[in-house]
């Protein structure tokens, strides 16, 4: 298979020494698309582009193992660099899956204005040298296939809501009956998908507990999108879904607190789960009243009990240990 070179840049090649003073043979930065992956080796400054096929993982795979010791970033694709990190993993090459706002904000501290293919592959390989991230694991099979019941559901709640939106601004009464149809319709397939996610969750060796607002959804959005549960502590782990406050300070100025980043649908789908355990009259709901009653702004007030229902889940899964709110710490 003919391989083809990108053009070389201009980009500037830092230490071999990587984050954590890790000294790395290569680092690697992969452009991935439908068709193909971009490829820029680090401090080499070599440019290779493969077919995203099976025969083109191959051959790249091939080529990364034959460098030695590299590390691999790459950006996640809607699903089409799967295939590329189960390879790597499988052949023992370290890879590192970013969100992609990390790879663009080092773009923009680097002043880079313009986007290819080829310089976001540079961009990546800067990444895999400069960015703090651990090696991102493949997902195994009853993980992978509750994300993607997870997805569907979403599709479809989506767009039965957006039908829901739609009706109220409709006249016509032989629409709205058509719509109503249309809406019974995905709610029957809303019910179907979540009963397959009950049984694909049955296969899923992560199990928590039961917990007041712990509902199936919870339950495998938490299994297929937050796996490090009970892995990390209680800072690391709401840092991952974005429930960590950061300061805005600047001088004698101290700016208002804030959330941000992390995994947004986690966070939705916690968001709701928190309200339920709140209505519950779970321990949650004491910690909301007595903070309104200090006068914090409800937004502030649930923010801070999802906070703390995820530290209670995260200690329950790390010590596979029953809801006992009384000795969990806030």
């Amino acid at each position: 298979m003919a391989v083809r070179s990108t053009s070389q840049g201009s980009m500037g090649v830092l230490s071999p020494l990587g984050y954590y003073g890790v000294r790395m043979n290569s680092y690697v930065g992969i452009d991935v698309s439908k068709d193909e992956l971009v490829v820029h080796v680090l401090p080499a400054q070599q440019d290779r582009v493969f077919p995203n096929t099976t025969q083109g993982l191959v051959e790249l795979v091939g080529w990364l193992v034959d460098l030695g010791g590299c590390r691999v970033a790459f950006e996640a694709s809607g699903g089409y660099e799967r295939d590329l990190l189960d390879a790597l993993h499988q052949a023992g090459v370290a890879a590192v899956r970013l969100p992609a706002r990390r790879p663009r904000a080092l773009a923009r501290a680097l002043g880079l204005k313009a986007k290819t293919d080829a310089l976001d592959a540079r961009v990546l390989a800067l990444a895999a040298q400069m960015l703090p991230a651990t090696t991102t694991p493949p997902a195994t099979a009853p993980v992978q296939e509750l994300r993607e019941w997870l997805q569907l559901r979403t599709a479809l709640v989506q767009e039965r809501d957006n039908h829901r939106r739609r009706i109220q601004q409709v006249r016509q009464a032989s629409v709205q009956t058509f719509l109503r149809s249309v809406i019974d319709s995905l709610q029957q397939r809303i019910a179907e998908v979540e009963q397959q996610l009950r049984c694909a969750l049955e296969r899923c060796p992560v199990q928590i507990a039961a917990a007041p607002g712990l509902g199936p959804i919870l339950r495998a959005t938490l299994a297929a999108r937050l796996p490090e549960l009970g892995q990390l502590d209680r800072r690391q782990i709401a840092s991952l879904i974005g429930l960590a406050t950061y300061n805005r300070d600047s001088g004698r100025w101290r700016g208002q607190r804030c959330i941000g980043g992390g995994r947004a649908d986690v966070r939705r789908v916690l968001y709701m789960a928190t309200w339920a355990a709140i209505r519950a009259r779970s321990p949650l709901a004491q910690t909301y009243q007595r903070l309104v009653a200090a006068g914090k702004p409800k937004k502030l007030a649930v923010t801070a009990c999802m906070r703390k229902y995820l530290t209670m889940l995260n200690a329950m899964a790390r010590d596979q240990a029953p809801w006992a709110p009384a000795t969990s710490t806030a």
